[in-house]
């Protein structure tokens, strides 16, 4: 009995050695990055050099990671956070592999340009706080035509040739309604942009309520 508890105790270290990296699962989907700094100093995480919020599509999907400057930080700091919560709700937190970021660069209609999924920490993106994702437009709505809605805030070309790029879909997947990435020039021209777009209706001379658009910066 005590050789198969010793057994099981030693696997997980085999399976951790030289990890860097800790996933935080069940987060809620409202956590910003700085609930998730606050976590780490309360619970007195050491070495941490990164924290990353877990996106699919640019939507929170409640999972996060921190990343540690020395693998040997990797024991203490799953203790440390053993019980741990945010914003009252328990979490769990495990030694994962390094996270897989979702950008990748894709040729459409002979030319080269970015297309996003917005998939992974981050969502796959460089910058921070400069990101908003805003979904709900028209399924076939252009590039152009998502830039010119938005002539009234300041943005800088995420890609050389547009202001606004579509976040593609999964494979063999329709939907009626279409996501958009933006870069406004400023962290507070990104949430200028929030407080003003979300909730509101696209074009609803033309379309009523049809298209109900939300927004958020990506963290």
């Amino acid at each position: 009995m005590f050789k198969s508890t010793a057994i099981r105790r030693t696997i997980p270290r085999l399976v951790d050695e030289g990890r860097i990296h800790i996933q935080l699962r069940e987060l809620p989907r409202s956590a910003l990055l700085t609930d998730l700094r606050r976590l780490c100093i309360r619970n007195r995480v050491l070495g941490v050099t990164d924290v990353a919020i877990d996106y699919h599509r640019f939507l929170p999907t409640g999972r996060a990671y921190l990343t540690l400057a020395h693998s040997e930080h990797l024991h203490k700091n799953l203790r440390a956070l053993d019980n741990a919560s945010v914003g009252s709700l328990p979490i769990q937190a495990v030694s994962a592999p390094p996270p897989r970021s979702g950008h990748r660069r894709l040729d459409k209609t002979e030319t080269r340009r970015k297309v996003f999924s917005g998939n992974g920490p981050h969502g796959g993106i460089p910058s921070r706080l400069k990101h908003v994702v805003i979904w709900g437009f028209p399924g076939k709505i252009s590039e152009e035509a998502v830039e010119n809605y938005l002539r009234d805030f300041r943005l800088d070309n995420i890609d050389s040739k547009s202001g606004a790029v579509r976040v593609e879909l999964a494979t063999n997947t329709f939907s009626l309604y279409s996501r958009y990435l933006v870069r406004p020039t400023s962290t507070a021209e990104a949430h200028r942009l929030v407080r003003q777009l979300h909730m509101t209706y696209y074009e609803p001379g033309h379309w009523g309520r049809r298209y109900q658009l939300r927004a958020r910066v990506v963290y």
